[in-house]
This record gives structure tokens, sequence and C-alpha cells, in this order.
């Protein structure tokens, strides 16, 4: 940061400077000078600076902001005492000192906001000279001028908007252009000219003052009028009239200007002039569609190549306004007008103007003539571009081939034929495309239509400079130079810049590695689903039940000069023409065939809005994002949902889906996913009853190994409803005890039959004929019925207990385990028993001998 004494030669940032030869400056006494380059004040800035001896002398302005530098020459000759007055207050300092050009001689940087009065005067310094080289202010702040200034031009630092833009709102009948220089009427009955402006702090009002002029009145925010002569400034265009320069930039204004009554024949203005960091608006239009209703408007901007469709950006000044009368090719703004809603809740908005003159046949190419329109995917970012910086972004490369005809920002001027190209290179040179944004932008696709096209490259983000995100990788291992490609990704984040890093090229001519571009256009994805198509004519010149006649009722209003608009509508006398409704005259109807493209046939688009609550549905099914179409359940993504899964894919009415619900796979952890406006994606958990259900057992329980079934209990949680049936015969048919006793068949195909008449789990506990009901089969198989009636029931099978006799059994009984043995004769046999139960002993005949076991005893071994 600079300090007192040093040599500042440009404003530090956050600054801006006022040479000493602005109007502003009033310069007092009888001394003072003009230095020039030719008289010695070559080394100051702009090569200008005043100098006066005479004590006493001063110059004196006004200026808006919180912060004051005085720049002047520090010399031995200058003096020691320069007094500055501030509001009131007196500040000294000196200029005296060794040789300095562009000295930094007083600072004051804590002021209040708002604006400040200021004298610079010759103090008791004796004769030596006092000098004002340049003052620096706020680079939000404004010197103000003198009234009956002319302004040919707007001063450095701010904008003009003439009084015909279509941005300014007119009240009264006789309203003209005059000349080209004037807006006005001569009729003073209800005349009012009104607009919004915003992010400003200084507003000035130009006119062409004349004898036969009105004074005027303005009033702000519908507070008092204040006026302001008119008739008795110099007769010239772009006189300044009337200037504030307190305004809060955070602070939108209605302005409005009218004419003081009696005080002349002619009521006019020439242009209002604000601060390039603000924006004039109409006092019907909004920049954001979900503030749209009947008869506001939203701002526009269309981009197209000669004799074909172009894009869109909606909301944003990006450029001057559209001739009225188009051309083959487009660059410039409108509005869109909204007139009306479908029957769905569809904004209908119709463009202010013809914007381009266009064939039909071309349109309906575009897809833009049918009757269902073309649906909206992106909105452009960047205007046409005539110079690194725009209103909106600026632009730059890391080399340039030339900077007359191949400069960074010819690859964004919306030409075909010019183009950006890089010095020559290696094959792995890195090279960097980048665009800076004023406001950070979401872009979600990028098109680039190639010269030189790279074959790796990464399109990445940031909102520093420094950490950058990559949101898309290249790779085309084929050389595509003189080629059109769009890249598409998902991007929920907005970032201030965006670069095109080339990592790698391709050879050109054998010997020769170029980037370079033609066009290089950024999008967004609009929040709402648009849809672009044209209006119905009416088939033939009696038939009224049209959009056209319905809307189209004012010229003013539709800037119709006799130049038609395509419809949608087919001449019913002719199949291969289409209507013609404007030309010459609003109400006319004539039909042209498809191919014309004679001045006289234009596009005029209408632009369908999604209401802003019309939702979006999908179904989070497990970690799948879900959707139901006629084919069934189709997976779109995983999650977390994305924009495009819900503007592709999401479902309008979630009562399509909610009987296939149940052939989810996670059913029991259903989730809705429902897009709201913004896309701030919601999750909505779907609490649900699911419906009654038969589970069978898929085999048999066998009892062959049992003698007698004690008993069989059931157990589990019944808190809804919870039945049982049987089946003997491997599920050939099913039955259940009645409270009577009785057994009776169950259908298990019906779930209304089954719960109706299968039993109860204490039904089925209760039963004791178990043996004589399964019979010899030995075989038992069970069917469940399942029911919740609330979506807190819990009910659950846990599990058959089985209380049976099994039948009896004998083992081979193993030597040295079960039992000992010996013969204590050869009649003898003697076992000794090691283990509990029951045993049976087979003996048979003796050996070879003959000898025959007549006795078996437990003795003594």
């Amino acid at each position: 940061m600079a300090t007192v004494g040093q040599q500042l030669s440009h404003p530090e940032s956050g600054w801006k400077r006022y040479d000493d030869n602005v109007v502003g400056f009033k310069y007092i006494g009888s001394g003072w000078k003009l230095g020039t380059s030719s008289n010695g004040s070559v080394n100051e800035y702009s090569q200008t600076q005043h100098f006066t001896n005479v004590v006493g002398d001063k110059v004196a302005f006004e200026f808006s902001g919180t912060k004051l530098r005085v720049i002047a020459q520090r010399n031995t000759n200058r003096s020691t005492v320069v007094d500055i007055v501030l509001d009131g207050v007196t500040y000294t300092y000196s200029e005296n000192g060794s040789l300095q050009s562009q000295t930094l001689l007083f600072e004051k940087t804590d002021l209040p906001s708002g604006v400040h009065t200021a004298e610079i005067k010759h103090g008791t310094g004796g004769s030596q000279y006092i000098s004002l080289d340049a003052i620096d202010i706020d680079d939000t702040g404004s010197i103000k001028l003198p009234l009956g200034v002319q302004l040919t031009s707007p001063d450095p630092g701010w904008k003009r908007y003439e009084p015909n833009a279509g941005c300014f709102k007119v009240d009264g009948s006789g309203w003209a252009s005059n000349s080209g220089f004037d807006y006005g009427t001569a009729t003073f009955n209800g005349a009012k000219f009104s607009f919004l402006v915003t992010n400003t702090t200084s507003l000035r009002v130009l006119t062409y003052p004349a004898a036969n002029r009105a004074d005027q009145k303005i009033r702000f925010n519908g507070g008092a009028y204040t006026e302001y002569d008119n008739n008795a400034l110099p007769s010239a265009p772009n006189m300044l009239a009337f200037e504030r320069i307190d305004l809060d930039p955070n602070q939108t204004y209605l302005i409005e200007v009218e004419p003081v009554s009696g005080s002349g024949a002619w009521f006019g203005i020439d242009a209002i002039d604000i601060m390039t960091s603000g924006r004039i608006y109409r006092p019907d239009e909004v920049t954001n569609v979900k503030d749209l209703s009947v008869g506001k408007r939203i701002r526009f901007n269309y981009l197209a190549f000669n004799a074909a469709y172009g894009v869109f950006s909606l909301g944003e000044e990006v450029g001057s306004f559209l001739p009225i009368v188009p051309a083959a090719s487009a660059n410039g703004d409108g509005y869109f007008i909204m007139v009306d809603t479908t029957y769905k809740g569809d904004k209908i908005l119709i463009a202010d103007r013809n914007i381009q003159n266009l064939s039909w046949d071309a349109l309906n190419t575009a897809g833009v003539a049918s009757g269902s329109g073309l649906p909206i995917k992106e909105l452009h970012t960047i205007p046409a571009m005539s110079g690194y910086s725009s209103p909106t972004c600026t632009v730059s490369a890391s080399t340039e081939f030339d900077q007359t005809n191949h400069n960074a920002w010819k690859a964004f001027d919306v030409s075909s034929t010019s183009y950006w190209t890089s010095t020559s290179a290696t094959a792995t040179t890195e090279e960097v495309l980048k665009i800076q944004y004023v406001s950070p932008v979401k872009i979600t696709s990028y098109q680039l239509h190639a010269k030189y096209g790279p074959k790796q490259w990464a399109f990445e983000a940031s909102n520093d400079g420094i950490v950058w995100d990559i949101l898309h990788s290249g790779n085309e291992k084929t050389a595509w130079n003189e080629t059109i490609k769009t890249f598409s990704f998902n991007n929920d984040k907005t970032y201030s810049q965006y670069r095109i890093r080339v990592l790698e090229r391709h050879v050109w001519s054998s010997t020769y590695y170029y980037i370079g571009f033609y066009t290089v256009q950024l999008f967004t994805s609009p929040e709402q689903e648009m849809t672009m198509r044209l209006l119905t004519g009416g088939v033939s010149p009696t038939d009224k039940d049209n959009e056209w006649d319905k809307y189209m009722t004012d010229d003013q209003i539709w800037n119709n000069v006799n130049h038609g608009s395509w419809t949608s509508t087919t001449d019913q006398s002719n199949s291969k023409a289409r209507v013609i409704r404007g030309y010459n005259g609003l109400t006319n109807w004539t039909s042209g065939t498809t191919e014309l493209t004679t001045p006289g046939r234009g596009f005029r688009p209408v632009l369908l809005i999604e209401p802003i609550n019309n939702n979006r549905f999908l179904i989070l099914d497990g970690a799948d994002v879900k959707t139901y179409t006629s084919s069934g359940w189709e997976t779109v993504g995983s999650t977390p949902p994305t924009d495009d899964m819900f503007l592709n894919k999401g479902m309008l009415d979630l009562s399509i889906c909610a009987p296939y619900l149940k052939d989810l796979i996670d059913k029991s952890n259903i989730k809705i996913l429902v897009s709201k406006p913004k896309r701030e994606h919601t999750v909505a958990h779907l609490t649900g009853v699911p419906v009654p259900r038969i589970v069978k057992m898929k085999n048999d329980v066998s009892f062959l190994s049992t003698s007698k079934i004690n008993s069989l209990t059931l157990s589990g949680t019944e808190q809804g409803v919870l039945r049982v049936a049987i089946s003997m015969d491997s599920g050939a048919t099913w039955e259940a005890k009645q409270k009577d006793g009785s057994w009776t068949t169950v259908s298990v195909t019906t779930p209304i039959n089954f719960k109706a008449k299968a039993m109860t789990i204490d039904d089925f506990n209760s039963i004791s004929e178990w043996d004589e009901k399964i019979g010899q089969a030995r075989n038992l198989r069970c069917a469940f019925y399942f029911e919740q009636s609330s979506s807190t029931d819990k009910t659950s099978l846990d599990s058959l207990t089985m209380d049976v006799d099994l039948l009896d059994s004998w083992d081979m009984a193993m030597p040295g385990v079960d039992y000992k043995y010996e013969y204590n004769r050869n009649t003898n046999l003697r076992v000794l028993l090691l283990s509990d139960g029951d045993y049976k002993i087979n003996v048979g005949t003796g050996g070879s001998s003959g000898s025959t076991i007549t006795e078996v005893d437990g003795g003594t071994f």
C-alpha cells in the first residue's frame, strides 16, 4: 500500500483516478495555469497539471466515497503550506521537496460514506507554487460535475443508456424519437419516464435543452420531487441536467422523471448515465423466472450465426438490444414478456420483437417450429466479445499467435471465421484459455469449435485462481480440427473462474503444434424445464382462435414494424405454406412457403417455463436412484441424485409408480427423492403398510422317526394379523381346524379366504390330535398369512417347537467301549457292560469243535 511521499503513477486496487482537467474541478482565482507536455508537464499524469503561485487561489470539487488522495508534483519551488478543507475541516500538507512527479501528498481514508466537499488552496507559503495533478477516490465513487456540461460520451467508469434502449417505461401519448438524440412527447397528460436502477453510486440525466423544452422533476422511490432547469441550459445534445452521486449501490431505486407543468411545450430525455457496475431495468422487469407473473418481463440475450438457430441466456443484461428489424445473424438482447399460463401451469412468454431473419425450415430443423417445441437444456454465459473484457466476464490465454488477428477474445466473438490461436510449441507444452466471471456461475457443459483441437485437456474451475477442480477431462485420440464438439458433466457448484488447460496437442502440418478455437461457449442448465416454440397464428384470416390474435394487441409493446413473424400454423388452403402474422400490420394474416428468408419474415420465439412448484420425483431403492416408466422400473443412477436425473427422468406424478413399489428390492427402506426449486433436493421417507402376504413352507416336516406327537407349538409376534393352515400332502391341499372342532379346506391363492378360514396361533397350538391328523404319511407343511393393520405393526413368526416320542431302535455295541467279554469255559461267555441302556446279546453255535455256549453271566473278570 502506498504511503504519503511515495510516487504513485497509477491508482491502487480499490481506488479510481480523476485527472486535473476533469470538468468537476472548479479552479477559483487569477493565478491558475494549465501545464501540458509542451510546457514541462510531460511526466505528470496524462501529461497535465494545474498550478498557481497566488495565495488564496483554490480548486473546489465534490465527490462521493470514504477516502481521498491528492496527487501532485513535489519540487523545491512548491509551497510548504497547502490547505485542504474537507467537509469544513482544514488539514495542511507540503509540496516542497526534491523533484518527483505524481507524488502522493495527502491522504484521508476514514471519511463517512456519502458526498463530501473539498477545497485545496494556496496557504501562507509566500509566492511558491501549489499544483494539482489528480485525485484518487473509491473505485465506486464519483466526482460531481457542474450542470450544463455537455457529455458527448460517458465518462470513464460510466456507461450510457439511450432512451430508446428498451429498458425504460414511458407513460402518456405522443412519445417519439427526435432525430436520434431525443425521446420526447408533446402531450403532457400522464407523461412519465420511469426505470429501476441498482448497483451504482451515481446517476446522471442528460437532456437536449431548448427554449420550448419543459423543466423537469425527478424522484426516487416515491419520495419528494426535485425540480431542475432544462430550458435555461445551453441548447445542445447530451447536456447534464441532473446528477446524484450518493446512491446506495446495494439498493434498488425506482426513478420517475416528469415534466414541470407550464414550463415548456416538449418533455424529453436524451440519455441516462450510471456507473459501469450498475444496471437499469424497466419497472416491470424481473431477473429471475420465479418472480414472473402476467405483465412482467425478463431480459434475454440471443446469439446466432448467419441463417442458423442460436443460443439464449436469461435474466442478465449482456449486450445492447437487438434491432427491431432483425438480420440473418443475431447478437443482442431483448425481453420475454409473460402473457399467460397453460392449463398445466407453464408460464407463457413471448419475445418483444423479432430476433432473427430466418426461414421456417431452419426453425423446424432446430425443433422450434414443431407443435411441442424445443426443450432448452442449456443457457449460454459468455456474450459476443469485441475485446478481452465484457460486463459479464474477461478472457485470457497463456499465449497468442499474434495480438492483431488471433487474440484470445477471438474465440468468444461469435464468428465462424475469426479464431484464437496459440503459439506453436511441443506436443506436451501446456496451454491455458481462461474465463473469469464478474459473478460466480454454475457451468454444466461447454462447446468447442476447434481450429486446432487439443488431444488431451482438462476443463477446470476455481474461486481463487489457486485451487482448481477438474470438472471434465478430454481425450481425443484423432485430430478434430474444424469440428464442433459439446461436452457435458455433473456440477452443482458455482465458480468465478473456468479454464481449458491443454495437456497434449495434435501435430499440424507435420511440424507445428497449435491450439486454436473459432468459438468457445460455456453453458449453465436452467433451474426449471423450458421449451422454445412459435406462436399459433390461425389457419385462415377468419380464424381468431389463436395465440397471435389473443396476445399481440399493441404495436408499441411488441415492437411491430410491419415485419411478419413465423407461426407454427399451416395455411389450411396450402399445406406447404406456414402462416405469417404482423406483416403490413399487427393483425394482418398472410402465409409463405417454408424456405423463405425474404426480409419481412422473422423469428419471434415463445418460451414456456415449467411452474416453480412442479416438483419431480425419483425413488431411492438401496443405493440406486430409480424412476418408473411404461416399461417398468429403470435405474437412472446412484445416490446422490443430480439435477440431470430429475430433469430428464423425474416423475411428475407419484401415483403412476405407487402400485409397483412392492417390486423394489429394498422394500423396507424406500425413500422418495423430491426436486424442489433451485434444485435443493430433499428426501421424504415413505411410511406405508405392505399388502397382505401368504408365505408357504417349501418342504415337509417329516415325523417318520416319531412314535407319538405330544404337541406342536408356534411362537411369534402378532400385532397385526397372523393366520396358519396345514397340509399333509406336500401342499396339494390345505386345511385349518375351526372353532367347532371340524376341519375345512383353505385356499392359499385367495388372501381373503385364507384370512377368514385359517387358524390363529392359539388355535394351532391347542391341537392335540396330531398323530390322528397326519396319519401314516407322517408329513406336515404349514402356510402363513401376514397382515399389518398400521405402519407401526410388527408381525413375525419366530419358531415351531415339537414335543415328540421317537421310535425305538438298536445300535451295534462297540467292544471295549460299550462292553467287554471273555470265555470262562467252552460253554460259558462272561460279558461286562460299560454303558447304561438296554442290551441284546445274540449267541449262536460254537466253533469247529462243535461246542455250544450254554451260559452267559456277568461274573468277575
